[in-house]
């Protein structure tokens, strides 16, 4: 079976405080967006992947569902640009073999089998089943799903890896705020409000990350002198993105950075919008 793993964007991410098991307490907007990696798995005794990645969250993801399964991956979402890469292969996985064999878990089960994966992994799972954003709290073991709304972005990668670990560390609590971004992000999503949801658009971990890679800074700037409706970084980064107004100017503002030569990574300016289940990601 053959199934795409979808990337994330973070359309606001708040950072709470630290809990008392180590994680932080966050609340987020989480979008899933077309740009993917290709999982391919098969029935098999034990666990098995091609990555050779150490605790690789695919063979996790297998292994919490009890079941064996030889796992390989087509990379395309970069890794350490806060776009959710190994955690959305690790949901895939879970899609993939809950119906592979036939185990009849529903979304907000795997999404809770998810859990015990990753932190990512409950929001990508329901974000994937859906095809649409979540709302994620906690350490992101708690998700619920907002409505569908297509939008259209501009994704940049800088080219720099960016360690959450050391984001995290040098993050600070945000000033204080007459309403939490993610509530008015939420609720602009369910009235299907655009401008109200890129004036939402918020990352607390921004300041730490882009401190410690002056490139996210820079890569910023470039989208935000594009004149966009909203900008904002994604996940701890290093990646960041935009909310324009049509598929044609995403198309248009992705060849001007890639001109500009933001990052020579072949995704460093990728176009994107809501995913078209008719036209792209069926499984099977």
């Amino acid at each position: 079976m053959t199934v795409e793993a979808y990337a994330k964007v973070n359309l606001t991410l708040e950072v709470l405080g630290l809990r008392s098991d180590g994680y932080h307490d966050l609340r987020s907007v989480v979008l899933p967006v077309s740009l993917a990696d290709t999982i391919e798995v098969e029935r098999a005794d034990g666990v098995s992947s091609d990555s050779g990645i150490p605790g690789d969250l695919c063979v996790k993801a297998a292994e919490a569902l009890g079941v064996g399964a030889r796992i390989r991956v087509v990379k395309r979402i970069p890794a350490g640009g806060g776009l959710g890469g190994g955690s959305a292969d690790a949901a895939a996985v879970l899609v993939a073999l809950n119906s592979l064999y036939g185990l009849g878990h529903s979304p907000a089960r795997l999404a809770e089998i998810g859990a015990e994966v990753g932190s990512d992994v409950p929001a990508l799972v329901l974000a994937h089943c859906l095809r649409a954003p979540v709302l994620m709290e906690g350490r992101g073991e708690r998700v619920s799903p907002l409505p569908a709304m297509p939008l259209d972005l501009v994704l940049a990668f800088p080219g720099v890896h960016s360690s959450t670990r050391e984001v995290f560390s040098r993050w600070r609590p945000a000033p204080p705020r007459d309403r939490a971004p993610t509530t008015l992000a939420a609720d602009a999503i369910r009235r299907g409000d655009l401008a109200a949801l890129a004036a939402a658009l918020a990352n607390d971990l921004e300041p730490a990350a882009a401190a410690l890679h002056p490139e996210i800074a820079a890569a910023l700037a470039a989208l935000r002198a594009e004149n966009p409706l909203a900008a904002a970084m994604t996940g701890s980064g290093s990646s960041v993105f935009a909310l324009v107004r049509s598929p044609d100017e995403a198309a248009a503002v992705a060849a001007r950075l890639r001109a500009r030569g933001i990052s020579s990574s072949p995704v460093c300016a990728v176009a994107i919008g809501h995913i078209d289940m008719d036209a792209k990601g069926k499984e099977g």
